[in-house]
């Protein structure tokens, strides 16, 4: 499939060999985030029927235009899409396939007229039913250690990273798909839960109604690395979708030539597709300077090149705003980039590193540009591993870093099985009068956190001891990595949430804040009431801050001025949340001189993370 853009949305199109055109209409926020690969990979099987194929972001997500997302503006890219399909492709026939609450906007759509099939994934049919299930995800999702709520704006819905307005939330809630007086289309196939009837409803009311199980439906939005669609589920899709298609015409449906560029004010994305199978959404400013730095986002666990909370692209289109040009990737195995060929996702494997080199050589386009490599959790962890193997990056933003390097300090683990949280973090929930009301109401399930603290212990012990009697290649320390790096005039700059259990290890290899700070040359910044993935806006400004002071001060023209190294290096900085009257500054727990520790919320090991949040909160055993 090739990128494309239909109005102010952002998407991907397949040519078909029959008359038939399908338009995928996604979910909207987080559970499309959550259901991104997947979604694309149905988007591609139904390509492979000889359909036409759209799949696209509404406006205000993903990598479409707008801040915020609104209800017209999503039934409206529909329809855009649909005409780009008649219009431009010159397809006969019109097939609708709508994922939860894409499914009830896809209905809205079809019963104007004009669609021949549709189907709904487990929709809503009521708007205010969306709304209920978003309020008890965000409860569910975005929480601190304690099980409390995060910080959030007074008045806002916000779930995963997304906010919903006020606008669309007060649209959302006048929508029921029971209140329809003819069916959407003449031939629906519905599966998952219906329970209120709408199969039979529009069965009723003349329609050609099929209906099945949608057995998956718990994991296809529960966790971004485990959503997978059950090939039989795939293969009645497909059929349903394809079947009675008639074939074209002598003239073969080709892709019209677009412009597949999108811009706004001050800034200009442009999908780029590289190496073997590797996508990115190059951002560019309205005026760019030739010799200036280039930014290289690199994706955070298996969330796609967008971010989670769409946190990425808002970032790279400030970063442009403000004149400087950025790359945000999917590394292969994540989002619109190729699977790669072990079938594995790419967290923890420096084989990986060798995607970020190919998307430098995109970003540089052979200039000698200085790079500035950004990445969180994992991506931090392949950012560091980048910097040190390729000097074409002068600087790394290493955001709530797990480790420096895997075998240093996890040898015997696996990734899966690294524990949710510190013993200290635990240890210190103790001591909360909060705690011991959710331990005794039932609430917080302290036997299986219990059990997954003991497991993980006795396996670092044994991969220990198993390191000890079959000895390899010692990993060079990491103190030494950074010295060399600092004698070639690289940089590295580590932020990190309050309490992150990836201090763990910057005080295991570089001893604590102050003295790391000092091996670094570079401020360690610790942020208060911010959980793991840095959504929260004090976050990401602190993020955009260090990204800009080192692309002002790696700028040629400004290097010779001020030099390389700021005049805070050396000194750790401790970032309360302003923007959030809620907020407070974190604050050293005791010991935390010696430890490297701060007192504050501690979030998962990315990966799997907010599954684990979910499943702490719902009294299921914690995932590690």
């Amino acid at each position: 499939m090739k990128p494309v853009i239909i109005g102010e949305t952002f998407g991907w199109f397949s040519a078909g060999r029959n008359r038939r055109g399908v338009v995928l209409c996604g979910t909207l926020g987080h559970e499309q985030h959550l259901a991104h690969r997947w979604w694309r990979d149905l988007s591609e099987g139904i390509a492979g029927t000889g359909c036409a194929v759209v799949r696209f972001d509404y406006p205000g997500e993903g990598d479409s235009k707008g801040s915020e997302t609104q209800l017209g503006a999503a039934l409206d890219a529909i329809r855009f899409v649909v005409r780009f399909l008649r219009d431009e492709v010159g397809v006969e026939e019109i097939v609708l396939v709508g994922l939860r609450l894409g499914g009830t906007l896809a209905a809205l759509v079809a019963v104007e007229g004009g669609v021949d099939r549709l189907v709904l994934l487990a929709p809503f049919p009521r708007g205010r039913a969306y709304l209920r299930e978003m309020e008890l995800q965000g409860r569910l999702i975005d929480i601190l250690p304690d099980g409390g709520p995060l910080p959030k704006r007074p008045g806002t819905l916000s779930v995963g990273g997304f906010t919903l307005s006020s606008d669309l939330r007060q649209d959302l809630s006048k929508i029921d798909l029971r209140a329809l007086d003819r069916p959407p289309a003449r031939r629906i196939l519905l599966l998952g839960p219906d329970p209120a009837g709408l199969a039979a409803r529009f069965a009723d009311q003349g329609a050609r109604v099929e209906t099945g199980d949608l057995p998956e439906f718990a994991t296809l939005l529960s966790d971004v690395t485990q959503g997978r669609m059950l090939r039989a589920t795939r293969a009645q899709i497909l059929r349903f979708a394809s079947k009675g298609a008639r074939p074209s015409s002598t003239r073969v449906l080709l892709p019209p030539v677009t412009d597949t560029g999108i811009s706004g004010a001050g800034w200009r994305d442009e999908p780029v597709q590289f190496g073997d199978g590797l996508f990115a959404m190059r951002c560019r400013p309205s005026a760019e300077a030739s010799e200036a730095p280039v930014v290289l986002l690199i994706n955070m666990g298996a969330d796609a090149h967008s971010g989670y909370g769409r946190q990425t692209t808002t970032l790279a289109r400030t970063l442009a705003e403000n004149g400087v040009v950025s790359l945000r990737m999917d590394l292969r195995g994540i989002g619109d980039s190729t699977d790669r060929p072990d079938g594995r996702l790419p967290f923890y494997h420096l084989s990986a590193v060798e995607d970020i080199r190919a998307a430098i050589d995109v970003l540089t386009q052979g200039d000698a540009r200085p790079v500035i490599a950004v990445g969180t959790c994992n991506g931090a962890y392949l950012a560091f591993h980048a910097i040190c193997q390729d000097q074409r990056i002068a600087a790394a933003v290493l955001a709530n870093l797990h480790c420096f390097d895997w075998e240093l300090n996890h040898a015997g683990e696996t990734y899966t099985v690294t524990q949710v949280r510190h013993v200290r973090a635990y240890a210190a929930m103790l001591l909360k009068a909060a705690t011991w009301r959710r331990i005794l109401g039932g609430v917080t399930p302290i036997g299986s956190i219990a059990r997954t603290v003991v497991r993980c212990g006795l396996t670092r012990v044994f991969g220990k001891l198993v390191d000890r009697h079959q000895p390899g290649q010692t990993p060079r320390p990491i103190q030494a990595r950074i010295a060399e790096l600092r004698r070639r005039g690289a940089r590295l700059v580590m932020l990190f949430s309050a309490g992150d259990l990836g201090l763990r290890d910057l005080h295991a290899q570089l001893g604590p804040l102050d003295r790391a700070a000092a091996i670094l040359g570079e401020p360690v910044h610790i942020i208060a009431d911010v959980d793991h993935t840095f959504a929260a806006e004090p976050a990401q400004a602190v993020l955009l801050r260090e990204i800009q002071r080192l692309a002002a001060t790696l700028a040629p023209e400004r290097a010779a001025v001020e030099g390389s190294r700021p005049p805070s290096a050396g000194r750790m900085r401790l970032v309360p949340q302003r923007p959030l009257q809620i907020a407070r500054a974190a604050r050293p727990a005791p010991g935390s001189r010696d430890t490297g520790w701060t007192s504050g919320p501690v979030p998962t090991a990315c990966a799997g993370a907010r599954h684990a949040a979910r499943a702490a909160s719902a009294g299921m055993a914690p995932i590690s």
